[in-house]
């Protein structure tokens, strides 16, 4: 799942950059990204501890850096950290994906109502003509460029609610549920990517209780889809 990196538009302020001693160049800041990447991707797999010795020396770092990171991706959910043992790989479990879930849907249901009132209609346009040229792509694009693509669009559409707090967190949540979404999409195709035209048309007539009806249709996931997806991330991920 190349590119990943390309999708962390982290709202999170980026730290002072500090040169991680041993390779010139290297900040912490790009050491965490790199770290967030195989974490999101499950490059370790879930539950497996982190090997610090390992990465600092794939990395050319020292453990001082390396440390800072990772104790930025345990702040962020993407990483456990247990007293006397170390750093682990969060599990990939579905009741933690469902929960998710549920929140992502809270929060974009209560954001379409305020874009509602508060988008401009060139704004809602300029969204529309994104999606329609992803839409061009969709049989032509990787799974991973359609994620992207998936994600920017749900993040545009919580950015028009004007609530800068909303997007923070649907840049963490996102975060979580890549790789679910990575799997879902590979197992499903594209089927529920016509949606989002209509959720952009019930916004743009301004039908309020429409477009949340749309919305939390669009992303609520009963627990037995979930399981399916969990279970076939998990094949993938031990196939490899």
């Amino acid at each position: 799942m190349a590119g990943y990196t390309s999708l962390i538009r982290n709202p999170r302020p980026r730290v002072r950059e500090t040169v991680a001693p041993k390779r010139a160049g290297l900040t912490v800041n790009d050491l965490y990204a790199k770290l967030k990447e195989m974490a999101v991707l499950y490059k370790i797999r879930p539950g497996e501890r982190v090997n610090e010795v390992e990465l600092a020396e794939r990395f050319s770092v020292s453990r001082s850096p390396l440390r800072e990171a990772l104790n930025r991706l345990v702040a962020e959910s993407l990483l456990n950290f247990v007293p006397n043992r170390g750093f682990y790989v969060r599990e990939l479990d579905r009741q933690d994906v469902f929960d998710l879930y549920e929140m992502r849907r809270s929060i974009e249901s209560a954001a379409v109502l305020l874009a509602v009132s508060r988008a401009a209609d060139k704004d809602v346009k300029a969204l529309r003509r994104f999606w329609k040229e992803a839409l061009k792509l969709k049989h032509s694009i990787s799974n991973e460029e359609l994620v992207a693509k998936d994600e920017e669009f749900h993040v545009r559409l919580v950015a028009l609610s004007g609530n800068n707090e909303m997007v923070r967190c649907l840049y963490g949540i996102n975060a979580r549920i890549h790789f679910v979404r990575w799997i879902d999409i590979e197992q499903r195709g594209h089927d529920a990517f016509a949606e989002h035209l209509d959720i952009l048309d019930a916004l743009e007539s301004r039908e309020d209780a429409r477009c949340r009806e749309l919305v939390e249709a669009h992303v609520t996931w009963r627990m037995e889809e979930i399981t399916r997806v969990v279970d076939a991330g998990v094949v993938k991920l031990y196939s490899r």
